[in-house]
């Protein structure tokens, strides 16, 4: 089981769009001593404008920089099962530990809770690693119930949910209805503390990037039942959080990264990086972050 904080790691672009692989092992490196394990290909890797071969490239520079004392998690979604299946043996070969799988949504009205099933049980057969559902409706446009996570959930190679739809009381039945040992992973950093408080073993936080250090003193808090001090903390993450999802997604991630002197890179077109504008914002939210030292 997964226990702490996992970034989704961004994939650094250039600005004329190529891959920087040496910008996104610095990333890494400078992220670890602070987290617990990585995700990789994730929404905020950026994964749906890279092919296969950078895919492949980009878990394996990351996994030559990643101790082997900390997980490695690749994003392994797409359309097709076979595809699917395909990345999660790839991901496999390239040192990751498990695969995270968003739900196909393509063709969303024929996406029955039935066909969806039958895809992850599909995929559970046959990936070599233990595979985690990725529930993000903002996304896919497709939220999992509980009950659907209750039927999942029993496949012995289905090991939990990164869950970021922020839905706190649809959270909390999948930890009601889940089997014990089904690992929930929070993607949503402003309901880290009640996603915490219900049963979340850890977190996948994109704002995890930037201040790794206040979420691990969050739930650090809340282990020791400091729950003021947590409150107070999440609170002040808060801000930042939204700005690098809701706000401004990916470019306002990288831009706090860049303003931090952190080597992140640029957006992947069509992304375009933050205006000069949304750049002074996000400074000052940099200036805000909690100083732990």
């Amino acid at each position: 089981m997964f226990k702490g904080l996992f970034p989704p790691v961004p994939t650094p672009f250039k600005k004329d769009g190529s891959l920087d692989l040496p910008a996104l092992q610095s990333l890494i490196a400078w992220l670890e001593p602070y987290v617990d394990g990585f995700l990789m290909l994730g929404s905020n890797g950026e994964v749906a404008y890279l092919d296969d071969a950078e895919r492949h490239q980009v878990l394996a520079a990351a996994r030559e920089v990643i101790p082997t004392d900390k997980i490695m998690i690749a994003g392994a979604g797409g359309e097709a099962t076979v595809h699917v299946i395909e990345r999660c043996r790839d991901a496999s070969e390239a040192g990751a530990d498990a695969v995270l799988v968003i739900a196909p949504y393509y063709n969303r009205g024929s996406m029955t809770p039935n066909v969806l099933e039958t895809h992850f049980m599909m995929v559970a057969n046959s990936s070599p690693l233990p595979v985690y559902v990725y529930n993000i409706p903002q996304v896919s446009g497709i939220a999992h119930s509980p009950a659907w996570f209750s039927r999942i959930g029993m496949h012995p190679n289905v090991a939990g949910v990164k869950d970021s739809s922020g839905d706190i009381m649809n959270f909390t039945e999948i930890a009601r209805v889940t089997p014990n040992g089904f690992n929930l992973l929070t993607g949503n950093a402003p309901t880290l503390l009640p996603a915490l408080s219900v049963g979340a073993h850890g977190a996948i936080l994109a704002a995890g990037n930037i201040m790794p250090q206040v979420f691990q003193t969050i739930m650090r808090h809340f282990a020791t039942g400091n729950l003021e001090q947590a409150l107070d903390l999440q609170r002040l993450a808060n801000p930042m959080s939204y700005a690098v999802t809701r706000d401004y997604g990916v470019p306002g991630l990288k831009a706090a990264l860049r303003i931090m002197g952190v080597s992140a890179g640029y957006p992947r077109a069509p992304l375009l990086d933050v205006d000069a504008d949304t750049n002074i914002v996000i400074e000052k939210l940099v200036q805000s972050i909690p100083n732990l030292e």
